[in-house]
């Protein structure tokens, strides 16, 4: 039957949602006291099957965009993550410990080490990495990666004291963002290769944190003391960067990408990363990097 609704009302109905809609969207993003108590209760949610059966609600939480690295390295877009997520069984609420919510703009991160029970019945420990963007309304979970920790990797942060160095003499492109981002991640592989601790510290906040293949945590400091090593030189044969995909939230962006190695003993590994860049006063500079093995070297 066709619509008897005025021309003009149809008009004002559309006028009226376009002012729902912007003001929505130009709502601001909750206080630090308020989007920590939402952000602990977002992810108690993601780990435990119990809170959501059927899904509903991690379909609500979760962009359109939204990519999971999982534990085993495996990356699931939106659609591949809900169907697994269907498929688990009921178990307890999982504890968390050492969550730390981290605000950037409209843009928190998430890290936290939940724990969980594996197939065989066994307790299991995993760090994550989340990251979350205020869509005007509601939070919404766009990246997620998850690391196990290994036997004997403590829960607490690593922190140590940063090695000397000579300082970086080099300069950043004066490129578009994206391009620029780009290179950088080039070049923060390229430090590695070449243990450049100088350049590292010249590009990692303050506040930079590293979640290794382990599931190890690193402050900068541990971190710096870790890439001066000359870890490429001794025991890599190449590290090459493939897949490498940027998304970016304003001031913010993901580089996700992959790294298909060989050691010097000629076997072979994979590794999938997320990096997270932030934009101060002008200059891209690393916030957090998240490592999940793919392939254990065979």
């Amino acid at each position: 039957m066709p619509s008897t609704t005025p021309i003009s009302s149809l008009y004002a109905l559309h006028a009226l949602s376009a002012l729902v809609a912007e003001a929505a969207a130009s709502s601001p993003v909750p206080t630090p006291t308020l989007t920590e108590p939402q952000l602990r209760a977002t992810d108690h949610r993601l780990v435990s099957a119990d809170t959501d059966p059927d899904g509903q609600l991690l379909e609500a939480l979760t962009a359109k965009d939204f990519l999971f690295t999982a534990s085993d390295g495996r990356w699931l877009d939106r659609a591949a993550f809900l169907a697994q997520r269907r498929l688990r069984t009921p178990q307890q609420i999982p504890s968390v410990e050492d969550l730390r919510v981290r605000l950037f703009g409209r843009v928190a991160l998430v890290h936290a080490v939940f724990s969980s029970v594996t197939a065989d019945g066994s307790a299991a420990r995993t760090r994550c990495t989340d990251v979350h963007v205020w869509n005007g309304t509601a939070w919404e979970l766009v990246s997620a990666q998850n690391t196990p920790l290994c036997d004997g990797v403590e829960v607490e942060m690593q922190s140590t004291t940063a090695p000397a160095h000579a300082p970086w003499r080099g300069e950043d492109p004066v490129v578009d963002d994206l391009v620029a981002l780009e290179i950088l991640n080039q070049n923060y592989v390229r430090a590695f290769r070449d243990a450049d601790v100088a350049w590292y510290d010249a590009h990692l906040t303050p506040d930079y944190v590293v979640t290794s293949g382990d599931g190890s945590f690193r402050d900068r400091a541990a971190a710096l003391a870790n890439f001066a090593r000359p870890t490429f030189a001794t025991q890599f044969r190449s590290f090459p960067v493939n897949r490498v995909s940027v998304r970016r939230f304003d001031d913010v962006a993901l580089i996700h990408a992959e790294n298909a190695y060989e050691l010097k003993d000629q076997r072979t590994g994979v590794s999938r990363y997320t990096d997270v860049w932030h934009k101060r006063d002008g200059r891209w500079l690393c916030i957090a990097a998240h490592i999940t093995p793919c392939e254990a070297p065979a």
